[in-house]
């Protein structure tokens, strides 16, 4: 039978007193044992305010706490002097009533009741609450109700009532009841929920199931691990966490275990210290404190306990490294520039524009043994420390400044410094591709990363006519002695996302975009052989190597599993699982099935895809559908998270298809350099082709149901498809950008995205891609409604690319909507507007998708201006 139809079913079982437009009764309960409770000594003794203590207060009295608890069958709440507290599952009587199973006792007693609310869709009820004894309730949390009285007639009940606005998903309502131990009436509870127009039955549920689906506070809430290092060993890990409390504020923390059995061995709970490394050689961890804007550096042996002080009172301290032999730092201090808030000022440059370019930052090197401080860098450029020779007698830094006159329109300096003489080795100057880089373990060679046409272009891979995307990341090898560079990556297809090269076995690492995949990969430089490291995981999120150790720790998720976090032997590949946050935050959600379906084009391209289903996906239904596609050039990535969660999407009823276009990387290079000067001529076309042969081939969505979503240069792509398809019933552009000539000048980065995005093309020669792939300039061909959501400080894609279609849409009288999130840049990060911005989005989807305006209504009603 159909899930749905089966709980309906329940349901209306269970349902008493029910009719169209009356009341559903509670009819499924959990239900503990009651407990005694007593007074307090001095109970009849007047306090400071001429109150003596009453049963009123002992049912305030918070005897348990419901913080991230959640009531299930033989599941304990507490114990009592020994005795424990099991939630049961039970039902109520004829007349809708709940019973608790009062013990004999001369004192007073609480019991506690639960059950959990399942809203098929954002809706307003009213819940009632009745007994003739004391009671006090919450939903998800919040106390919406105390009941006070105690009645002795059954004419009489009293009643706690709370109107409610509830969002699609489980919502928890729990109730504490009191008796006293004189009381008159049966110990009981009735409880309802009174369904009014539009809503009806259905769109309704109760059980004693903590299962839920995946929602905003799941990703929001709850402590999340950030990051996981081990030492240079193994022997220990750190481990960081995060987590959001009220008011916008977060927590953040680090805590040292011993890797073999997981043991705490130090928290830096509620300790104001940053910046914790490893040593690179022993089991010892620096830390700064920061207090009034000055800085100081501890140095903390794990093993022993001992904490030392190495410097303080360091002002516009930024970063620092720890040289291999352990017996210096080099530290960076970074030199304010002039002011940049006065009310008249030369703007010297496009990154002037940002308030931090004025500032330069120089590196200096503290011997620990003698506390001796050593300037190294002086001059008009910012020193960038790339890496620590293994010997620790050289430093590799760069230096990198703007050129205006060439793309990308900035120019590298790269160095090697010799401490002891402080001579200079120049590697390259006024490289117009910059890379970073590393020493090899024999200190021999670099380990670069960079765009393809780096080092002249030796990493280039694509066929003539076409310019390579230098956001598809290649690897090289460049040999100090000769200056020879080996792009060993370039046949390589994934593109890479970080790399390293690990002494104990001497091979090189490399995290991989891997179309949609985020995987590892090893390099065997003596071999010159690629191999995957099978870690049985869809994305990668961290790959921590011990750097004298034959292991790393791992991070990673399934795309529809949350993270996981791991040793990895990297001798025999045997994993070991760490603490899971996450595992804790989801254990009651339930997810749908995510399967690959991807199609060829017309013109025999092959695109990939994936399709995500509603966790009581039923082939006999007609679902809405929403499609997403690639932001900039990087593919939509197989993250369980994201500020665009598909599978929470997909709990809430919709089938989501995400397709990567042309352009990604991570195919191969030829398939991303169609990126370079194409601004959706192709693309769109891409998307329009795959979302038809979608809704062909699956007769289980709703094509008249149809709705897109894209960010950044995804929610460009929004705005050029509304300009030439109309399969859409909907669209969300957050942060799109409507004219690519003004965000090319205006934004901070629109000159140089563009110089790979539109290389060579500018708008005085090449009015084709500038005016002709705008959607601003064919505005008038958009009909179908579309919601443009930014924040409202923008810099990389400023709020008025969304201000200038919404101003054109609005006089052509084209359904839309403008919401703008202030104080927000590019990216929605404060924990409650990200909230809000979310909540908006989904309310879309089901005004249009769904033809359920309430929830938008409820957000933004209609005003008379």
């Amino acid at each position: 039978m159909n899930k749905r139809l089966f709980s309906i079913s329940l349901l209306m079982l269970f349902a008493f007193q029910l009719s169209a437009g009356d009341k559903l009764v509670i009819s499924n309960w959990l239900k503990t044992q009651p407990h005694k409770v007593q007074f307090p000594v001095f109970h009849d003794v007047e306090n400071t305010r001429g109150n003596t203590f009453e049963l009123r207060n002992l049912l305030e009295f918070d005897h348990f706490s419901f913080t991230d608890h959640f009531p299930q069958a033989g599941k304990t709440l507490g114990s009592i002097n020994g005795k424990q507290l099991i939630w049961q599952a039970d039902i109520t009587d004829s007349n809708g009533y709940i019973f608790p199973d009062a013990i004999d006792t001369d004192q007073p007693q609480v019991a506690y009741l639960a059950t959990y609310i399942w809203a098929d869709r954002f809706l307003k009820t009213s819940l009632e609450i009745k007994s003739p004894h004391m009671l006090r309730a919450w939903v998800n949390g919040e106390h919406i109700g105390t009941k006070s009285s105690i009645e002795k007639e059954e004419n009489t009940v009293g009643r706690v009532s709370k109107d409610l606005t509830l969002e699609r998903g489980k919502h928890l309502l729990v109730i504490k009841t009191l008796k006293p131990a004189d009381a008159e009436l049966d110990w009981k509870v009735v409880a309802n929920l009174e369904i009014k127009e539009p809503y009806s039955i259905f769109d309704k549920d109760i059980s004693v199931s903590p299962v839920n689906r995946k929602n905003i506070d799941h990703i929001l809430d709850g402590i999340k691990t950030s990051s996981i290092q081990p030492s240079h060993d193994g022997t220990y890990y750190s481990v960081s966490f995060s987590r959001a409390l009220p008011s916008d504020q977060s927590e953040r923390w680090t805590e040292i275990r011993r890797t073999e059995d997981r043991k705490l061995i130090h928290s830096f709970r509620h300790a104001r210290v940053g910046q914790l490394q490893w040593l690179p050689n022993s089991n010892r961890i620096s830390y700064t404190n920061t207090r009034s804007g000055k800085t100081a550096l501890f140095l903390h042996n794990i093993e022993t306990g001992e904490i030392r002080e190495l410097t303080d009172d360091m002002e516009n301290f930024s970063g620092y490294r720890w040289a291999p032999s352990e017996e210096y730092i080099i530290y960076t201090i970074r030199e304010e520039g002039s002011r940049t808030d006065t009310d008249i000022r030369q703007v010297l440059g496009m990154q002037d524009r940002q308030g931090h370019f004025r500032h330069r930052s120089f590196l200096y090197k503290l011997t620990i043994e003698s506390g001796f401080h050593q300037r190294l860098t002086f001059g008009s450029l910012t020193s960038s420390l790339q890496d620590i020779s293994p010997d620790s007698k050289r430093i590799l830094f760069s230096q990198s400044f703007p050129d205006y006159t060439h793309r990308p329109f900035s120019r590298q300096n790269m160095f090697i410094l010799h401490l002891e003489s402080l001579q200079l080795d120049t590697l390259w100057t006024d490289e117009l591709r910059g890379v970073r880089a590393s020493f090899s373990p024999d200190g021999k060679s670099l380990l670069a990363s960079g765009g393809p046409s780096a080092f002249g272009g030796v990493g280039e891979n694509v066929p003539d006519g076409m310019i390579a995307n230098n956001y598809d990341t290649q690897a090289f090898i460049y040999n100090l002695q000769t200056g020879e560079v080996n792009a060993f990556t370039r046949e390589f297809d994934p593109s890479i996302a970080s790399v390293t090269w690990h002494a104990p076995d001497n091979m090189i690492y490399l995290v991989t975009t891997d179309e949609d995949f985020r995987r590892v990969y090893r390099y065997d430089v003596r071999r010159s052989r690629m191999e995957l490291v099978d870690l049985g995981m869809d994305y990668v999120t961290s790959f921590s190597l011990a750097r004298n150790g034959r292991m790393a720790i791992v991070s990673a998720s399934q795309t529809n599993a949350s993270s996981r976090h791991f040793t990895l032997n990297l001798r025999n590949m045997r994993q070991t699982p760490l603490k899971d946050t996450e595992a804790v935050i989801y254990r009651h959600v339930e997810f749908g099935e995510v399967k690959n379906w991807d199609f060829t084009t017309s013109t025999g391209l092959d695109i990939k895809g994936r399709v995500y289903y509603p966790p009581d996906f039923d082939s006999e239904v007609k679902y809405p559908v929403i499609v997403y596609y690639y932001a900039g050039t990087t593919p939509v990535g197989r993250t369980f998270g994201g500020r665009y969660p598909f599978n929470l999407w997909a709990g809430n009823g919709y089938i989501v298809y995400v397709l990567q276009p042309s352009g990604a990387t991570g195919f191969g290079q030829e398939f991303s350099a169609a990126h370079v000067n194409n601004w959706g001529i192709t693309v769109a076309d891409e998307i329009i082709e795959g979302t038809k042969k979608f809704l062909e081939a699956h007769p289980y969505t709703n094509a008249d149901r149809v709705g897109c979503a894209g960010a950044s240069y995804g929610g460009f792509m929004t705005k050029l498809l509304m300009t030439r398809t109309d399969i859409f019933a909907a669209a969300v552009s957050h942060a799109g950008i409507s004219n690519i000539t003004s965000y090319w000048g205006e934004g901070f980065w629109g000159y140089a995205y563009s110089s790979e995005a539109s290389a060579y093309s500018y708008p005085w020669n090449n009015q084709e891609l500038y005016v002709g792939q705008s959607p601003l300039f064919h505005a008038d061909r958009i009909t179908t409604p579309l919601l443009l959501i930014t924040g409202d400080s923008d810099t990389n894609v400023p709020p008025g690319e969304s201000i200038q279609l919404y101003t054109a849409l609005k006089i052509l009288d084209r359904p839309v909507e403008l919401v703008m999130v202030r104080g927000e840049d590019h990216h929605i990060v404060t924990h409650s507007k990200r909230r809000q911005w979310h909540n908006v989005i989904m309310a879309w989807w089901d005004r249009y998708l769904k033809d359920q305006s309430q929830w938008w209504d409820e957000q933004f009603p209609e005003k008379n201006y």
